[in-house]
């Protein structure tokens, strides 16, 4: 009867998958440079994870990734966008926990990770949970720990954590990690991180929102780093050629708040069918994918403390990396309107948002809370108060062109 149940669920994950993936390339332009993208993302989510062990499992984006990469392979990472996949842990986790986590749970409790290092970062009382299930079910945790604030005394804290977080791989993998193995690998990421802001430039004007983040969503999908640079360096440079630029008529979005993980793209689809534009993505994942500001001085010191002065993760008390990263944002490009996402659970979003309503409305740009779930109860209720925003941005952004128009 369990083989059954195990068999149903399964079956219901795949089709979760299958239908967006469909829907994401239905939507994207027909370039050839798109498909290892679309292979990588397949490989990842469809893959047999019974036969496919991980010799690193990572919960979340948070990590420094030269810690992970070390390896000469790419770890498993578990981003946890699955609704299906969260309904796994449905009777593991308290009521109060965020899908992101249910769904990273599910996702371990399939059986891939028995003989993982399971790496989590501490960011919020959710993973705490995350990380104590995980060891009372026995399996290899490796917990990091970040400080709450930002001083000289938590810088210290931080560099204890990275180095026991750099023992507890090097001990897995029975291998020792040198200086100088790490800093190859830290210049390995910042020659990625170039290129994807590259890719980001160009593609604001060229592709959908969606498309955009399923592209950077596979970074955490592929198994071979070189190969996923050099392919987004082949679809930016086929981006910057063809030039097809999107309509410019609609009002450009930012999406704040929560991320969003693949499948569950409820939220981008939903902007997207409000005929409004996801002009830029700046969630913790996405920020710290594209670098920090000045990331270039990873060079000049120890990358390590770089990553962590301009961390943005919902761990810090008052997160001014985040918020100094969205005004840089906001004053450099076009945005109409805002669109602050929060998922049920992640009470660690909601505490900033007050604090970026005074920014919105000192810059004149109006924000609209969308708090959701992993399920599709709400979606028409969303649609609607989506449509409603939209046409408040677009009645703005007339009035303002018209007037433009008027004085020319």
């Amino acid at each position: 009867m369990k083989d059954i149940e195990n068999r149903v669920n399964l079956s219901a994950y795949k089709k979760e998958m299958k239908e967006v993936l469909q829907r994401i390339v239905k939507a994207m332009p027909a370039y050839k440079e798109l498909l290892f993208f679309v292979k990588c993302v397949v490989n990842h989510y469809l893959t047999d994870l019974e036969k496919n062990k991980a010799d690193i499992v990572v919960i979340g984006s948070n990590i420094p990734e030269e810690l992970v990469l070390v390896s000469g392979k790419m770890p498993y990472w578990i981003l946890g966008g699955s609704r299906v996949s969260s309904m796994w842990a449905d009777d593991i986790v308290p009521r109060d926990t965020d899908p992101v986590s249910r769904s990273g749970l599910g996702y371990i409790l399939s059986g891939f990770a028995e003989k993982s290092l399971i790496l989590i970062p501490l960011v919020s009382d959710s993973t705490r949970k995350l990380a104590y299930i995980l060891k009372s079910r026995g399996l290899k945790v490796h917990t990091f720990h970040f400080p709450p604030v930002k001083d000289a005394e938590s810088l210290l804290e931080w560099r204890r954590q990275y180095e026991l977080c750099r023992d507890a791989v090097a001990l897995h993998l029975k291998r020792p990690l040198t200086k100088r193995v790490l800093q190859k690998s830290q210049e390995q990421i910042l020659m990625v991180k170039r290129q994807i802001q590259d890719f980001m430039e160009i593609s604001q004007s060229t592709m959908s929102g969606s498309s955009r983040m399923f592209i950077l969503g596979s970074y955490y999908c592929t198994d071979n780093l070189s190969e996923w640079s050099f392919q987004l360096e082949c679809l930016t440079a086929r981006l910057r050629k063809e030039q097809k630029h999107q309509n410019n008529e609609k009002s450009k979005v930012l999406l704040l708040g929560s991320p969003v993980y693949f499948p569950n793209y409820k939220v981008p689809f939903l902007i997207e069918e409000a005929g409004l534009e996801l002009f830029l993505q700046a969630d913790y994942t996405t920020l710290s994918m594209q670098g920090c500001i000045g990331f270039e001085s990873m060079q000049k010191e120890l990358a390590p403390n770089t990553f962590y002065g301009h961390d943005t993760s919902p761990a810090y008390v008052k997160n001014n990396s985040l918020y100094e990263r969205i005004l840089k944002l906001l004053t450099e490009k076009e945005i109409d309107g805002v669109v602050y996402h929060v998922l049920k659970g992640q009470i660690e979003y909601d505490f900033e948002l007050g604090r970026f309503e005074e920014l919105f409305e000192k810059l004149d740009i109006p924000v609209f809370r969308l708090e959701t779930d992993y399920n599709y109860q709400d979606i028409e209720q969303l649609r609607i108060r989506l449509e409603a925003f939209s046409e408040i941005l677009n009645q703005r952004r007339y009035r303002r062109f018209g007037k433009e128009t008027v004085a020319m």
